[in-house]
């Protein structure tokens, strides 16, 4: 089989990107599934995933190399295996999960996500030709063109000319590494309910890997391999020195899973884990900034730009959080709101220290005038809203009513990725979509009567939901001094919310489908009007709103855009709200903006965003 090679096309990086998008995201799924705390477990998939980067390719390099990978100023490039990724990964969360007051159960998280993400980024390394294996003359070998790695490789071994035109068939090794990652992944889906002692899964998941990629390595080109790839002398042939690592660690994780299962087999019953104290906002912020202190040190090797955007991302992700729980004790003075100014400094650090390399500078156009920009974003959002009020005891209208007292909190983290197409006459169209997850929680407790009525009795006294918002938009914008507008429609699809706590009984009937649009006229850069619903999954996912606001930026083209008005949601009795929200442009690094949103009735009705755009032109 013969794969295409456009010349010069990068395969590798937007695999490895979304491999990496798929760990975090599937880690942050599992932290919601296994009900850990989010805020100290997403400043532990942060500092994960910070390991895991630079643990690919601490592990190819000797170690008296390291410190020129981490902090050289040229650029170079560099081999990964996640082998050392999948080690430094483990050992941060062992380092910090105490600290951050989680259970030892954060080990077993780590374990299926991984397996995903291999699986994403093997077909990267299909059409990149990377990880090769040894030539062959079965129907099943891959063929590569002239440049791969497997033909330069070839070349220099004297297999091929310099002139052929593509490789010698190799053996598809990392079709079966996909394969590898994708049964391992179903052993432990089908494990997954076992009443194993914690841990047991992370070592099934180390071993069965550790144990395949030594049997893959017997048809593992030694060139295509990053480390340890010299043969040895072993009793009936030669090994990798690889596989001479990779054998006696395999059995020894699978030997340590098979005594811990089983040794809990012979007790007769598990004795539950001691509940961990849940870490302050003191402790998470200590992680970030050791975080950010590390990432402004790094050269520029060490982190590419896709790295640096899912970083920058998690770093942000976590100061968000801090912040919205600041500002979801605004309505009653608590001393914690005093964190939120030290979280939008440490913001504008993340955007600082973690920027080696600054953005690209938007292009002239081509000869059409027409310019071509993808929009990545990434964010957090949380609105929440307390209420008073009287619910009946059942749907016959004959009983009495009962006081209860509702909290609302939703709480969603995700991402979107737009197509831009601007043409020299002002005209721009727009096409995107993302996924934003979540959990909305409502907690109810019955308030004492003063005639002493009957107390609710039958009604759970606390909700929880998964949020899933699906979000597809079209997004026009026609220059035209103050005739200037913008007009935008969408959908939002999925599980977005349960707005009203009680409806004649329905009150568990979610939202599955909401429209999006948005209207904007005026002269962008001295004022004009905007009017929309859904804008955003901040105004769909748990309070479908409606705003109406004016803007400005400022009189600066491609400057700040600050938008201040009137929003209003479902939530009864205190459904309207003041926002203010804005797109701030970083100086020197015009491809990166943050978007922070905010709105609040001044009592028991906030709501806040913050989002990071980068803008990559194509």
């Amino acid at each position: 089989m013969t794969l295409p090679y456009p010349h010069g096309h990068d395969y590798y990086t937007p695999f490895y990107l979304l491999a990496t998008l798929t760990n975090v995201l599937w880690l942050l799924w599992e932290g919601w599934r296994r009900g850990f705390p989010l805020r100290p477990w997403l400043t532990l998939v942060a500092a994960s995933s910070l390991a895991l980067i630079l643990g690919t390719k601490l592990i190819t390099y000797p170690v008296d190399e390291w410190g020129t990978l981490l902090f050289s100023q040229e650029h170079t490039d560099t081999a990964r295996s996640i082998l050392g990724g999948g080690l430094a990964a483990v050992l941060a969360v062992l380092a910090l999960r105490r600290w951050l007051g989680l259970s030892g159960a954060v080990l077993d998280a780590l374990a299926l996500p991984l397996c995903g993400a291999l699986v994403v980024q093997c077909v990267g390394c299909v059409l990149t030709g990377c990880c090769f294996g040894l030539p062959t003359t079965s129907t099943w070998g891959l063929i590569y063109g002239a440049g791969t790695p497997p033909w330069v490789a070839q070349v220099q071994a004297g297999l091929l000319p310099a002139t052929a035109a593509h490789s010698l068939p190799v053996v598809p090794t990392q079709l079966l590494a996909l394969l590898l990652c994708a049964a391992v992944a179903g052993v432990l889906l089908a494990t997954r309910n076992r009443r194993w002692p914690v841990g047991s899964w992370l070592l099934l998941q180390a071993g069965l890997l550790l144990l395949g990629r030594f049997a893959l390595a017997f048809w593992r080109d030694p060139a295509g391999e990053p480390v340890a790839g010299t043969w040895h002398a072993v009793p009936g042939g030669h090994w990798l020195g690889l596989q001479v690592l990779l054998l006696p660690l395999g059995l020894l994780a699978l030997g340590a899973w098979a005594w811990r299962v089983r040794q809990s087999s012979q007790t007769p019953a598990l004795a539950p884990p001691e509940p961990a104290q849940v870490a302050g906002a003191g402790r998470t912020l200590a992680v970030v900034l050791a975080m950010l202190a590390l990432t402004a040190v790094l050269g520029r090797s060490a982190l590419t730009l896709p790295e640096v955007l899912v970083v920058r991302a998690l770093l942000l992700a976590v100061l968000a959080t801090e912040a919205s729980a600041a500002l979801a004790t605004l309505h009653a003075g608590s001393p914690r709101l005093a964190g939120l100014p030290l979280s939008l400094v440490l913001a504008g650090a993340v955007l600082l220290t973690t920027a080696q390399a600054p953005a690209p500078q938007r292009p002239a156009g081509d000869s059409t005038g027409t310019t071509r920009t993808t929009i990545l974003t990434g964010g957090v959002l949380s609105n929440q809203h307390e209420v008073e009020q009287d619910i009946l005891y059942d749907n016959s209208g004959c009983s009495g009513s009962q006081r209860l007292a509702l909290q609302q909190r939703v709480q969603a983290v995700g991402g979107e990725v737009a197509f831009e197409t601007a043409k020299a006459s002002g005209y721009r169209s727009t096409w995107g979509g993302g996924v934003w997850v979540g959990e909305q929680r409502i907690a109810m407790q019955p308030l004492p009567e003063p005639n002493g009525s009957q107390l609710i009795t039958k009604r759970d006294t606390t909700m929880r939901r998964a949020l899933v918002d699906l979000h597809i938009f079209r997004e026009v914008h026609r220059d035209d001094g103050w005739l200037t507008r913008d007009l935008r429609f969408g959908l939002h699809m999925g599980s977005l919310g349960y707005f009203s706590y009680f409806d004649d009984g329905n009150s568990r009937d979610g939202t599955w489908l909401m429209p999006e649009a948005m209207f904007r006229l005026g002269k962008p850069s001295v004022l004009y009007g905007q009017a929309d619903f859904c804008y955003g999954a901040e105004n769909a996912l748990g309070a479908y709103t409606t705003r109406f606001g004016l803007g400005s930026t400022l009189g600066i083209r491609n400057g700040p855009n600050l938008l201040v008005g009137y929003a209003r949601s479902p939530h009864q009795p205190t459904p309207s709200l003041g926002f203010v929200s804005a797109l701030l442009r970083l100086p020197g690094r015009p491809g990166l903006s943050l978007e922070p949103y905010f709105a609040t009735d001044l009592g028991r009705h906030h709501s806040f965003s913050l989002k990071l755009n980068y803008r990559i032109n194509r």
